[in-house]
């Protein structure tokens, strides 16, 4: 696997890989996809500020996530359907972050089942749930990731209904078939797509009917009691949902908008990210994901407060471009980038990141509830 240069390069090339509907459904984000792009649009908006004239020749990336230490700030985010993308799906990508030294979170919609994902895994591993197929089904994925030894449960809250996306495909053999002249045109995924069709069609339907998307505050209790170690609430937007997270006992929150593919119109994370940490940063961890494209954005974040970020499409589109390789050459490209850009600020250790470092919009920490108010620089 040639090295990457920039998440540009890895977007281009997943493109000429995946036939053109996945590759859209997997990107687009949901509606005219607003959110989706404001999510990047939004680091545009904030400043890096360096500090003249200091140099450090060894500067240190590493910090620690619910305890566990990690090389640097930047998690794989759940991302569903990735065994469509490339046959190594989330067990790949479970093996990659181990051998970069983060942590994968994996979501039960990907394609793979606890024991598979765990089989490769080489490092720590959080497991994404939803509510969607019911409290029998969460409850039995929660016990084989606390079987194999999973650090965290990670429960999604931003997608009470299924969204319609501009592009609909399921796991299932039958769904390659409609694909027709795409399948000709991508002859490398189409062979990798078909020698794994069997399995693919048997975790569809093993996954069973869904019931209801997503979890509810009265689930938490419930989670806890299941699962019986950290908790974190994926979905957040506004100080006053990070509030009853955090007086519901959860851990951690990412704040979240499912990468722009569940309510299109909802704000920018970035934007989103001062008024949650005001409200609850020195209560539970906050961590932050869309958007991020490259080591300078994990930077932003982390001057806005956040302690770590989750990346998802540049994960998804490293898999896609050469499997676990593939997600292997991303982290080290943003590393590499993260590295070069706290040399540039003039920071040794990625901890020293506060908000001394980043200029953002005024208007971001003024506003207290993100939801009633908030002005992503002309994508909206």
């Amino acid at each position: 696997m040639p090295e990457l240069h920039s998440y540009e390069e890895v977007r281009r090339r997943a493109a000429k890989v995946l036939p053109p509907t996945l590759f859209e459904d997997m990107t687009h984000g949901t509606g005219r996809g607003v959110t989706a792009r404001a999510n990047e649009a939004a680091f545009d908006r904030v400043d890096l500020v360096p500090r003249a004239a200091v140099g450090w020749e060894q500067r240190s990336l590493t910090t620690t996530v619910l305890g566990t230490e990690v090389s640097m700030p930047v998690l794989a985010a759940p991302v569903g359907g990735l065994r469509m993308v490339h046959p190594d799906g989330a067990p790949g990508v479970a093996e990659a972050c181990g051998r970069a030294g983060t942590i994968a979170v994996v979501s039960m919609m990907a394609g793979h089942g606890v024991d598979a994902v765990a089989d490769r895994a080489t490092g720590p591993v959080w497991q994404q749930v939803y509510l969607s197929h019911g409290h029998e089904r969460c409850a039995q994925i929660i016990a084989d990731a606390r079987r194999r030894g999973f650090s965290a449960i990670v429960v999604t809250v931003d997608c009470p209904v299924s969204p319609k996306r501009p592009v609909g495909l399921s796991i299932s053999l039958a769904s390659a078939r409609a694909f027709g002249p795409e399948l000709v045109r991508r002859p490398g995924w189409t062979a990798r797509f078909l020698r794994d069709g069997a399995d693919l069609a048997a975790a569809q339907q093993a996954m069973g009917p869904r019931l209801r998307q997503t979890a509810l505050w009265s689930d938490l209790a419930w989670l806890r009691q299941q699962w019986g170690g950290p908790l974190v609430v994926k979905g957040i937007v506004t100080a006053a949902d990070a509030r009853r997270a955090a007086d519901a006992g959860v851990d951690a929150i990412v704040v979240s908008n499912h990468g722009g593919m569940s309510l299109d119109g909802s704000p920018a994370t970035l934007s989103a990210l001062p008024a949650v940490v005001a409200e609850v940063g020195s209560e539970v961890e906050v961590y932050l994901d869309g958007g991020v494209r490259q080591g300078s954005d994990v930077l932003r974040a982390l001057g806005l407060g956040a302690r770590a970020v989750l990346v998802g499409r540049p994960t998804l589109l490293g898999l896609a471009v050469g499997g676990a390789a593939g997600v292997t050459a991303v982290f080290e490209l943003l590393r590499h980038q993260l590295d070069v850009s706290l040399a540039m600020v003039g920071a040794e250790h990625i901890t020293d990141i506060d908000p001394t470092y980043v200029r953002a919009p005024q208007s971001w920490s003024s506003v207290a509830d993100p939801s009633t108010h908030v002005t992503i620089g002309g994508a909206g």
